[in-house]
């Protein structure tokens, strides 16, 4: 009985659990990134991951161009003629003035218009005045001011991208910038999911006595949006271990990975890791972390396992800390660590020693100064408390109190405060 207690996901010194680093890095040594990729039109490619290096097979800019409207001139000749040169033309965007000038010459010009090859400066054409044809200059200027050089932004042969870089709006534009309108992204991964539990019912049904809504699915279902995967809802699966092994073996045929919530803790009736054991491998199944203990990670065939836990913050948290990190290696993309960031604590928190924790929380700027305090009841099942925050306080597993107006360590949802 000691040794049952002893190993359960209610001790806080259960020395099977591992650390939260270890199990990211054990996860992360695990997974095998996907060798597979396609071909997509460029606008179908936000987000999407580049699958091999890209170069540039033209300068950007491929001319030079002027930075603004105004005056291109020579310099020297500038000053033998008094400052004062006679405006022998227009230069326009996909309209270049495409000769050279002369002595006492200068040429209008528009922003990203060709400029002479001769010409060493533009000058804006709020600094000048003109006289009909002449247009006098100021004494202080500089040679190559306002001129945009050919291969400033991208030079010929420059790698551009590198295998495993995500493509952003900026991407899009670069790639557009160099005329290509079709590229090479690794496939995106597959993710199948489902829930675990005799008590769970869809939405849109009626209750009866002991059962619950499925939210969980739903939750999955937001978080994966924001990822550049595909994925796959295969509904409630019930208590039972033949069903759980059937649907398991059924997601293996066709997912890179395979999420469930629930039946992954030590109650009569969880059996994620027994099913897990006959048709896979089990990796681990305990976290030192709260919320979100009871997670299991394994290896069904060439699917890689995340049994995450039944309440609602705890499949949150653990999918954020554990499941990202493994879509991220399945993408060949580097490994993005969260922001952390510093903050003035309004509450009073305890807890524990021997596992980090992670509380719902809301960061606010007073003063000049960052504060952040908890968003109520911090329960695992208390999901308006991770409605209302929009960070989480990390507690490592070494502190057991902290008092108000302590400094503690905050991870941002969105970096935008």
């Amino acid at each position: 009985m000691k040794e049952t207690i002893k190993n359960s996901c209610i001790n806080e010194f259960d020395p099977n659990a591992l650390e939260e680093v270890q199990a990211i890095n054990k996860i992360l040594k695990t997974i095998q990134s996907i060798k597979s990729s396609e071909k997509v039109n460029l606008k179908d490619a936000l987000h999407r991951t580049i699958s091999k290096t890209v170069r540039a097979t033209i300068n950007v800019p491929s001319f030079r161009n002027s930075a603004m409207d105004g005056y291109a001139l020579n310099i020297n000749d500038l000053k033998s003629n008094k400052y004062q040169l006679s405006e022998i033309g227009v230069s326009l965007a996909g309209r270049p003035f495409e000769s050279s000038l002369k002595a006492g010459q200068t040429v209008r010009v528009m922003t990203g218009a060709l400029i002479p090859k001769n010409a060493d400066a533009v000058i804006m054409k709020e600094m000048v005045s003109k006289q009909g044809l002449n247009v006098c200059f100021p004494k202080n200027l500089k040679k190559n001011q306002n001129i945009r050089f050919i291969g400033e932004d991208i030079k010929k042969g420059e790698a551009v991208f590198k295998r495993g870089d995500e493509l952003n709006f900026s991407g899009l534009s670069i790639l557009s910038s160099l005329g290509i309108n079709k590229i090479d992204v690794i496939c995106k991964p597959k993710i199948s999911y489902f829930s675990s539990g005799d008590e769970l019912v869809n939405t849109g049904r009626k209750l009866l006595q002991g059962q619950i809504y499925d939210s969980n699915r739903y939750l999955l279902h937001g978080l994966l949006k924001d990822l550049p995967v595909t994925f796959s809802d295969l509904g409630i699966v019930k208590d039972k271990k033949a069903n759980l092994i059937k649907k398991l073996q059924q997601a293996a045929l066709t997912s890179n990975i395979i999420i469930t919530t629930g039946g992954v803790s030590v109650g009569d009736a969880d059996y994620i890791k027994d099913a897990l054991e006959e048709v896979g491998s089990v990796g681990f199944w305990k976290i030192a972390i709260k919320p979100g203990r009871p997670l299991a990670f394994g290896k069904i065939n060439d699917s890689y396992f995340f049994g995450l836990p039944g309440n609602p913050v705890s499949a949150a948290v653990t999918f954020q800390l554990f499941v990202v990190p493994a879509i991220f290696k399945l993408l060949s993309q580097k490994q993005r660590r969260g922001v952390i960031i510093k903050a003035i604590t309004k509450n009073k928190l305890k807890k524990k020693l021997g596992r980090t924790e992670y509380k719902r929380a809301v960061i606010s700027i007073i003063n000049d100064k960052i504060y952040v305090e908890t968003t109520g009841l911090q329960g695992s099942n208390i999901m308006m408390s991770m409605l209302k925050a929009n960070c989480y306080i990390r507690l490592s597993a070494n502190v057991s109190e902290i008092k108000e107006g302590d400094t503690v360590e905050v991870m941002p949802f969105d970096t935008k405060l």
